[in-house]
């Protein structure tokens, strides 16, 4: 029996934020200035975070925090201050990359849901089993499953699914590139990736061309079949994209998770 999935939206900042409630997202995803994978982004005071997730909760939106980059031991006291104000703003869950990281939230706030991040590259059931046995109740599985391999995950992890259905699309495998590290000093382990592979690179003896940047995702006609298979949480990429990027993308997948058409031209353009 097909499962109802929660529809997961970026909100890179406040029009953001507002654009996928309004437009009826279940839940959305948010970092604060600093730890985060999107440093690039507006991003969220966490002052004013409480009142934020009052407002989504208020209109019955879950808020997710993103703290999924690699900290530094000297940025460590800092970075138990920004944990310590999201667990008193309410949230509902915290995604992390760090398994340090994850295990010290377990520890000092044993109840608050801890997701894996898509940093974390999990793409097998070992994987799954080892966010389970740190104590993650969900993971974001790598943007380079099949169908197949989603589906095997979801009939046998200890834990939830959640899986990208819409967005750009890394050249490598998600949290595991260096090449902006390297060519820039920008790492995007710790948020600051400059989308290297984005400039041109040709291959093949060709003179010129954009090979290493890939064409966006795009699963949303197939959020019946991931709903069928399990998934709980189906999630839209682009917490550097517009509020328009933001409302085409929860409309439409609205309208596939009800089986209903929606306009393909306006969110391709969006």
């Amino acid at each position: 029996m097909e499962k109802h999935a929660e529809i997961l939206a970026p909100a890179g900042g406040e029009a953001q934020l507002r654009a996928a409630v309004l437009c009826g997202a279940d839940a959305v995803y948010l970092g604060l200035r600093g730890f985060n994978a999107r440093a690039g982004a507006e991003n969220f005071d966490e002052n004013t975070l409480p009142q934020t997730v009052g407002w989504c909760h208020a209109r019955g939106v879950r808020v997710y925090v993103t703290l999924n980059t690699l900290v530094t031991d000297r940025e460590l006291p800092q970075w138990l201050h920004s944990l310590d104000a999201v667990a008193a703003a309410g949230v509902d869950g915290v995604l992390v990359q760090d398994l340090g990281l994850a295990k010290i939230i377990r520890q000092r706030y044993p109840t608050l849901p801890l997701h894996a991040s898509t940093q974390m590259t999990i793409h097998s059931l070992d994987g799954a089993k080892a966010a389970a046995d740190l104590g993650m109740t969900r993971v974001v599985v790598s943007r380079e499953l099949s169908r197949d391999q989603i589906a095997y995950l979801c009939d046998r992890s200890p834990v939830e699914i959640e899986c990208f259905v819409h967005g750009a699309l890394c050249m490598c495998y998600s949290g595991q590139c260096f090449f902006s590290s390297v060519i820039g000093g920008r790492s995007g382990n710790r948020g600051s990736c400059a989308g290297t592979c984005r400039l041109p690179f040709a291959a093949d003896g060709a003179k010129e061309g954009y090979h290493l940047s890939l064409k966006d995702l795009s699963l949303v006609d197939k959020i019946p079949e991931l709903m069928e298979a399990g998934v709980v949480s189906v999630k839209i990429e682009g917490r550097l994209r517009t509020p328009e990027y933001v409302a085409a993308a929860v409309a439409a997948c609205r309208a596939a998770r009800e089986h209903k058409p929606y306009d393909k031209q306006l969110l391709e353009n969006a």
